[in-house]
C-alpha cells in the first residue's frame, strides 16, 4: 500500500520548513515567489491531492476550457474544433468539446454545471442565443469561471470574440463589382441569426454605395443544402436573373450550384457564386468555389489568450461586453472567375454528365 503523502514529505522534498508549506497550500501568508513555485512542484511531484481552486494559477499544469455548443455533423464544426485545438499548441490549454444539442430547454444550467465537471472556463458558440439568455447565464455560473462567446449579438453581454462577418460581405460585393458583375444576388442566411445580418448588410451596403450595381434578386433561407436546392428553384423561376449571387454559407452555395448544373446552368459563364466560412470542400467542388475564409486558429488563439488573461488577473466574471473582431479574407477561386481548367464545351459535356447521373 501506498504511503500517504504529508506536509512533511513536501518540505523535506522542497527543502523549507513544515509551517511555510502549511501557509503555501492554503495560501495564507507572506512567502517569496521561489518558494511557492518548489512547493507546488514536490506537491505535483509527490502526488499531493491539490484543490484546483487553491492553487495559483501559474503553477497549473492544465487549464480545461469547454467549447459549448450546438454540435452537428458537417465540415463546418470539424474545423471549428480543430481551429481551437491547434491554437492550444504551446499554452498549457486544453479545449474539450462540450455538445448541448441534447439539454433540451436547459442549456443554461448545463453550463453552470461546467466547473463541477473540472473545467475552469468556457467559450461558448451558441448564435440561437439571444440578450435575454445571455444574461441568465451569467447569473448562474460561478464568480471565478470565465465565460467568451463566439457568436455575435446586437447587444453584447459577454465578452466577445468572433469574426469581421459585415466585411465578409462587404469583400464578396467588392470581388464581384471588380469581376464586372454589375446585376446582383443574395441567398440570406437564418433572420434571427446576427452573423447573417452582419453579412447581408455589408454585402448590401456596397451595393448601395455603387452607382453601378444592384440588388436584383433576394431569396430566403438557412444554413442548409436544402436552402440552396430551393433557392435555385426561384432563381429558376425569375424573370429578372442576377449575374452573380453571394450565398449565406457555403452549404448554401453547394445546394444551388448541385442544382443549378443538373439544369445545365454554367458557372459562372451565366451567373457567379460566392459564399462564406471557406471549408474544405470548396476546393474539391467542380467548379472550386469563391469563399470568405474564416481563420479558426486564430480565432481559438485570440479567446483562448483572453481566458489565460482572465483567470491570471481574477477578472474572470467582470464581463463588459467587450468585442474583438477577427479579420477575414476572401478565397478567389473558379465560381466568380471563369473555369480555368475548363473550356466551354469541356464544361458542358460536364454538366450533360451531371444531369444523367
Amino acid at each position: 500500500m501506498r504511503k500517504k503523502v504529508t506536509l512533511k514529505d513536501i518540505a523535506k522534498d522542497a527543502g523549507v520548513s513544515i509551517s511555510t508549506v502549511s501557509r503555501a497550500l492554503a495560501r495564507t501568508g507572506d512567502i517569496s515567489s521561489d518558494k511557492e513555485r518548489a512547493i507546488f512542484e514536490s506537491a505535483h511531484r509527490l502526488n499531493y491531492p491539490l484543490s484546483i481552486d487553491s492553487m495559483p494559477f501559474e503553477h497549473r499544469k492544465c487549464v480545461n476550457i469547454a467549447l459549448v455548443t450546438f454540435f452537428f455533423t458537417g465540415e463546418f464544426f470539424s474545423s471549428l474544433f480543430h481551429g481551437f485545438d491547434k491554437a492550444t499548441m504551446g499554452t498549457n490549454a486544453n479545449v474539450k468539446l462540450v455538445s448541448v444539442s441534447h439539454s433540451g430547454s436547459n442549456q443554461v444550467g448545463t453550463i453552470a454545471e461546467l466547473k463541477k465537471s473540472g473545467f475552469d472556463a468556457a467559450v461558448i458558440f451558441l448564435p440561437d442565443f439571444v440578450e435575454k439568455d445571455y444574461r441568465n447565464l451569467l447569473k448562474a455560473i460561478p464568480e471565478n469561471f470565465p465565460l467568451v462567446s463566439s457568436a455575435p449579438i446586437v447587444s453584447p453581454v459577454l465578452d466577445t470574440v468572433t469574426f469581421d462577418h459585415y466585411r465578409g460581405g462587404y469583400s464578396i460585393a467588392s470581388h464581384f463589382n471588380d469581376q464586372g458583375f454589375k446585376k446582383l444576388g443574395i441567398i440570406q442566411g437564418p433572420a434571427s441569426k446576427s452573423e447573417a445580418l452582419l453579412r447581408k448588410n455589408g454585402y448590401t451596403d456596397f451595393i448601395a454605395k455603387s452607382d453601378d450595381l444592384s440588388l436584383v434578386w433576394e431569396a430566403k433561407g438557412d444554413y442548409s443544402i436544402d436552402a440552396g436546392i430551393n433557392a435555385y428553384k426561384n432563381y429558376r423561376e425569375s424573370v429578372v436573373k442576377p449575374d452573380a449571387i453571394f450565398c449565406s454559407n457555403d452549404d448554401v452555395a453547394i445546394g444551388f450550384m448541385h442544382s443549378a448544373i443538373r439544369h445545365g446552368v454554367m458557372i459562372p459563364h451565366d451567373v457567379a457564386i460566392a459564399s462564406f466560412d471557406d471549408l474544405p470542400k470548396c476546393e474539391y467542388h467542380t467548379p472550386t468555389i469563391t469563399s470568405v475564409r474564416t481563420p479558426y486558429d486564430i480565432l481559438g488563439k485570440k479567446v483562448i489568450d483572453l481566458i489565460l488573461e482572465r483567470l491570471q488577473d481574477g477578472s474572470s466574471h467582470q464581463h463588459t461586453g467587450y468585442t474583438s473582431l477577427v479579420p477575414v479574407s476572401l478565397s478567389i477561386r473558379e465560381s466568380t472567375t471563369g473555369c480555368t481548367k475548363f473550356s466551354r464545351e469541356h464544361y458542358k459535356r460536364f454538366t450533360e454528365l451531371a444531369q444523367k447521373v
